[in-house]
């Protein structure tokens, strides 16, 4: 008989014949809240080691919206909480513009920087696999590396293993976010309906759950009130270039369409995240993170990804074979 438990996979199994089970003979975990506690704590741990600068540090606990929109315009994720918790205390739709973007972004940013870190461990896959079979060789009963390469490969294997823990985690924290901010927006809707920052929230959330019919919808009425407003935004260039990029499968296009909004739009952090996450290879991706770090040298990519990639790239060194694609 086959049972569903809600702590552990386990295996299970009969010395009897018996006709084969209706549904597979082992169990995973099925405690939402007990995994999304754990994700919040390594996440809490996570965030209790960083060190911010004084420009962001100065915006931890907002004043006025203007505050509001500065943890906006540098894409300060850290942030996002905080920001828009005081978006919401306003109880005004200005605050309401402000707490609906930062929950969409939040969740947004957080499912990203999973995929990132998923993508991280293909990018050094080979590295990774070579570094575990030799530092197990070079270790061999010592338990510990002994030469300058064992320990870069020590580092490679401890970063990754701590990038996949926390993109899960990450992977569970984000959608409470998206569902808040839709429920924002939802009520912006009635409230502003004719805003062009409620189409561009309205096509945002279509984008994020790949709905292309009523993306195409809300765009073209966030691009004709767009035309008539007094300043560009950068959400159009930046709305199309994702789109590039998840519903067309082109890339290229999507970088093309960064760079353009990154020309126009020269702090847009945002942009430039995007880059990061359309890298192909260790080298292009660390290029695009100096970028990023340029622009807000605490924003979450760098610190989630730099460690990794500098370590790769140290161990290529180290061994004459610094030959990553540009």
């Amino acid at each position: 008989m086959v049972c569903l438990a809600s702590a552990f996979v386990v295996a299970c199994g009969s010395r009897d014949p018996a006709p084969p089970p209706s549904s597979p003979c082992f169990v995973v975990p099925a405690d939402n809240e007990i995994r999304a506690k754990d994700a919040n704590k390594t996440l809490e741990d996570l965030a209790s080691h960083i060190q911010l600068s004084p420009e962001d540090e100065a915006l931890r606990h907002p004043k006025s919206i203007d505050d509001v929109r500065a943890i906006l315009r540098r894409d300060a994720v850290y942030l996002f909480a905080d920001g828009a918790a005081y978006a919401r205390s306003l109880d005004t739709v200005e605050g309401r513009f402000s707490e609906a973007s930062l929950e969409l972004l939040l969740g947004e940013s957080q499912l990203v920087a999973s995929q990132v870190l998923a993508m991280q461990a293909a990018w050094v896959g080979g590295d990774l696999r070579v570094a575990r079979a030799s530092l197990a060789m070079e270790r061999g009963g010592s338990g510990s590396a002994t030469t300058d390469r064992g320990r870069m490969l020590a580092q490679l294997i401890r970063v990754v293993e701590e990038g996949n823990k926390i993109a899960d985690a990450l992977g569970v924290a984000a959608p409470p976010h998206l569902a808040r901010g839709a429920e924002v927006v939802k009520r912006l809707r009635t409230e502003a309906p004719t805003d062009v920052r409620t189409m561009f929230l309205v096509a945002e959330i279509h984008r994020l759950r790949a709905e292309w019919n009523e993306f195409d919808t809300a765009m073209q009425a966030a691009e004709a009130q767009a035309a008539q407003a007094p300043r560009p935004t950068p959400a159009l260039k930046y709305l199309r270039g994702m789109e590039q990029m998840e519903r067309f499968r082109k890339p290229d296009e999507a970088r093309k369409l960064m760079k353009e909004c990154l020309k126009d739009f020269p702090k847009f952090v945002r942009a430039q995240a995007a880059l990061v996450l359309l890298a192909q290879q260790p080298k292009a991706a660390l290029r695009e993170i100096a970028r990023l770090k340029e622009m807000n040298q605490d924003h979450y990519l760098v610190m989630l990804l730099e460690p990794t990639l500098a370590a790769d790239q140290e161990i290529m060194r180290l061994e004459g074979s610094d030959t990553g694609a540009n």
